[in-house]
């Protein structure tokens, strides 16, 4: 049996912990890690990012990778431990051309990257690749539906697949998870702002398309993702947040992304 080609692509993962409770996140983590080791398409390396002086940094230094030791590199973050934060900066330790992110709870179809590499060469002009995310429920696994697809629905944008500022004014569900990007273009239009709760990611996809950056989601499975989970930054959101609060944020994301960097700006209940 002929062996199998060592395909390169020069894609570096950034996986985010500010905190790991218990055998159940554990083991969460090290299937996270697991889909990396077992893409068909290896990652060069496997950035993990921890607050500096925290408790899950000391974890993380003596922490057992088994079959991802040779590609993981953990960093401490000293900028903080908000979500925001710890991507940026782990993005900012990224040394290869492309990187992606993985949240620690979520998990990669094993052709992720190799899908990846086959749209990149027939599509140079693309600067982000998004995957159709399998939402799955964090409970039981059980299936509770898809995100990023409807791209490929017929007139959703001007570009079948691609999407646009203009599609993402009119409609807001599209998730970053296990997206992979030139870092040149994250580093272009800065990173994820950290004043913004809630729609910093609706915020960042309109910045950089309003800046011309091409946005392709690739018509497969690309990632697996635990919808809500308990503790999860979203979940948090949706405990502590009115919806009234909620429309102002995405209002607020709407009126933000026309700057690269981040402004003064505090809800409140009084601000319209």
């Amino acid at each position: 049996m002929a062996k199998k080609k060592n395909i390169k692509t020069d894609i570096s993962v950034v996986l985010p912990i500010h905190e790991l409770n218990g055998e159940s996140e554990t083991t969460l983590l090290n299937n996270a890690i697991a889909s990396v080791v077992n893409q068909e398409a290896k990652a060069d390396e496997l950035i993990i990012v921890v607050p500096e002086g925290s408790d899950v940094e000391k974890t993380m230094k003596n922490f057992d990778f088994g079959a991802a030791k040779d590609i993981v590199r953990v960093v401490s973050n000293p900028n903080g431990s908000d979500f925001q934060t710890q991507i940026n900066y782990g993005i900012s330790e990224v040394k290869t051309e492309w990187f992606s992110f993985l949240e620690f709870d979520d998990e990669y179809s094993t052709k992720w990257f190799q899908n990846v590499v086959t749209y990149r060469e027939a599509h140079n002009d693309i600067e982000v690749f998004m995957p159709i995310i399998v939402d799955v429920n964090s409970e039981d696994g059980g299936f509770m539906g898809l995100t990023n697809e409807a791209v490929w629905a017929n007139s959703f944008s001007d570009e079948l697949g691609v999407l646009d500022n203009n599609a993402l004014l009119a409609f807001q569900n599209f998730n970053i998870d296990g997206f992979v990007m030139k870092k040149s273009t994250f580093d272009a239009w800065g990173g994820f702002k950290k004043n913004i709760k809630l729609t910093f990611i609706y915020e960042y996809l309109l910045r950089i398309t309003v800046n011309g950056a091409r946005v392709m989601v690739i018509p497969r499975f690309g990632y697996k993702h635990q919808n809500q989970r308990p503790g999860s930054l979203f979940a948090n959101y949706g405990n502590e947040m009115n919806p009234v609060e909620a429309n102002w944020w995405l209002e607020q994301a709407k009126k933000e992304y026309f700057h690269a960097r981040e402004r003064d700006i505090t809800y409140s209940e009084n601000v319209n």
